[in-house]
């Protein structure tokens, strides 16, 4: 169930959604095996708010907030955590239209620290990061450079908390393993319309 209002005035919009799912039944992913397997009832309760503004005919700005209050039904409490579901997450940015063919655009990207298992005694960490997008224009051609992971940030991208056992260990272990985060990078590009 989801109740959406949208407001949307000049040079202002702003979208909002309410929302409570309750899942009959969850479907997680399980890595090691490579497939998909019934993890139990979810009930999910939030709300997710999306702003744009036109501050003058040269300057945009941008957000989207979501949160939501997950958790396992029927599970005791502070064991219902679901993993690897963020509680907040936003997205948003800056754009700049210049009249001579020159644009800019600074984005963020931003997760909190999510837990990694049903009791939240592992977390996946959280992270926010800036890219930074410039272009220029004229007549047939266009210029691009992109500067991702604009402050050199240290993030993980995906994150699991997994149990391994090397060849020499007598035990299993368990711990986080992730994919690290793009690092600062920059990419250029350079293309004609025919």
């Amino acid at each position: 169930m989801c109740m959406l209002l949208v407001a949307a005035y000049y040079p202002f919009v702003e979208r909002v959604c309410y929302f409570l799912v309750g899942n009959l039944l969850a479907i997680v992913y399980v890595g090691d095996e490579a497939v998909v397997e019934p993890s139990g009832k979810t009930r999910r309760l939030g709300a997710d708010l999306s702003l744009r503004y036109q501050a003058t005919p040269w300057l945009y700005v941008d957000g989207d907030i979501n949160y939501a209050y997950a958790r396992a039904v029927g599970e005791p409490k502070g064991e219902d955590y679901i993993p690897l579901v963020p509680s907040l997450t936003s997205i948003g940015g800056v754009a700049v239209q210049l009249p001579w063919g020159i644009s800019a655009n600074l984005r963020y990207s931003y997760m909190n620290t999510k837990p990694a298992t049903e009791d939240n005694t592992v977390q996946a960490k959280g992270y926010f990061v800036n890219d930074l997008l410039l272009n220029y224009a004229s007549g047939k051609w266009n210029f691009l450079i992109q500067a991702q992971n604009l402050f050199n940030t240290k993030w993980n991208d995906a994150q699991f908390e997994t149990e391994t056992r090397l060849r020499n260990e007598r035990e299993p272990v368990s711990e986080m393993h992730f994919t690290p985060g793009t690092p600062f990078m920059i990419k250029a590009g350079l293309s004609y319309k025919f």
